[in-house]
């Protein structure tokens, strides 16, 4: 942390969507590094991550808005709080469906000290979580026979062009989504947003279909109530990047290695991981967070199916917010708000 004086001239600097985005593609693999760093002091009990606030303005709808604080330490240490709002309603209108901003603060005086699109981080550390979570389990085997996509959002896109940057490829891909001409739609842009993932490309019309083979599976939808039921659907040895936290029933989780972030935080919200715990399909002392696989606490068993479910965590986002605004530093794409923060 810094020992210098603080600053008299408190001023926020504003990262637009623009600056974001372009401060994220030139990271490469030191976000991947990142994201690994974060769920190793994870592991190790070293986070200072509390509990994700919820905002429901309606009980029986689907909107949230959800505050998560963090401070992370390490070699790039940041501090402040994602503020994310989820409106599944807004594919309608043709917006998408989440947005979002990161406030940072000063380590040191605690001051607010920029707000950043957010958006674009969110989805991709969860992009980041899942090729983390994908590597390890398959011990960094990146050629697969079939991956099946459900839910063609923007995580999905932006998952399988993180996977194509890092040289994952598989001979089949199979997309499902409820909406037909999504699924079309995602199809056949994959050469744009996931160059050199594969050249093979087909919709099905069910989950079961689409996942049925599949070396690695990814769920990403906007479901808020489980809807696959049978794990005989599942590849005995299959990965099951399970990002949207509540497809799976309890019945289609038992036998299967379980794999998340972080043991609390996974077992709370009503998560498909949560209600089979609740169940007793799944006893919470055989869920391992990613963390221990990545510095050799636990190995992976590639004879049976592992879900891997990371709830999200506010460290992840707050960390790479802090190195988009160092890569963002000095630059005219960001606006600075001199005297933002009263002083006296």
């Amino acid at each position: 942390m810094s020992t210098a004086p603080p600053s008299q001239d408190q001023n926020l600097v504003i990262v637009p969507a623009a600056a974001v985005k372009a401060a994220l593609e030139s990271l490469g693999k030191r976000s991947k590094e990142v994201v690994e760093e974060v769920y190793v002091q994870a592991a190790e009990g070293k986070l200072v991550n509390p509990d994700s606030l919820f905002l429901r303005p309606d009980q029986e709808r689907r909107e949230r808005i959800i505050a998560l604080p963090a401070y992370v330490a390490g070699q790039s240490p940041a501090m402040g709080l994602k503020w994310i709002s989820s409106f599944p309603e807004n594919l309608a209108l043709g917006l998408p469906r989440a947005s979002a901003l990161i406030a940072l603060n000063d380590l040191r005086t605690g001051f607010p000290t920029a707000v950043l699109e957010g958006a674009q981080i969110s989805g991709h550390r969860t992009a980041l979580s899942a090729a983390v979570g994908a590597d390890a389990l398959r011990t960094g085997d990146r050629a697969i026979g079939k991956l099946a996509v459900i839910g063609t959002g923007y995580i999905s896109r932006t998952t399988l062009s993180v996977l194509a940057g890092l040289g994952w490829t598989c001979q089949e891909l199979v997309v499902h989504d409820l909406d037909e001409e999504r699924a079309r739609s995602f199809g056949a842009g994959i050469g744009e947003y996931a160059a050199g993932l594969t050249s093979t490309v087909t919709t099905t019309d069910t989950v079961r279909e689409a996942v049925t083979g599949a070396d690695v599976v990814l769920f990403a939808t906007t479901a808020v109530v489980p809807h696959v039921g049978e794990p005989g659907w599942f590849k005995p040895g299959a990965v099951i990047l399970h990002m949207s936290l509540r497809d799976l029933l309890p019945e289609a989780m038992a036998e299967a290695v379980h794999v998340v972030d972080d043991v609390a935080h996974s077992l709370r919200e009503k998560t498909s991981l949560a209600l089979a715990v609740e169940q007793g399909t799944v006893d919470r002392r055989d869920i391992t967070p990613i963390g221990d696989y990545l510095r050799g606490a636990a190995e992976p068993d590639r004879e049976r199916t592992a879900i891997y479910a990371p709830f999200g965590l506010g460290s992840l986002d707050i960390a790479l917010a802090g190195l988009v605004l160092e890569r963002c530093h000095g630059t005219d794409s960001v606006v600075t708000v001199r005297g933002f923060s009263a002083v006296s």
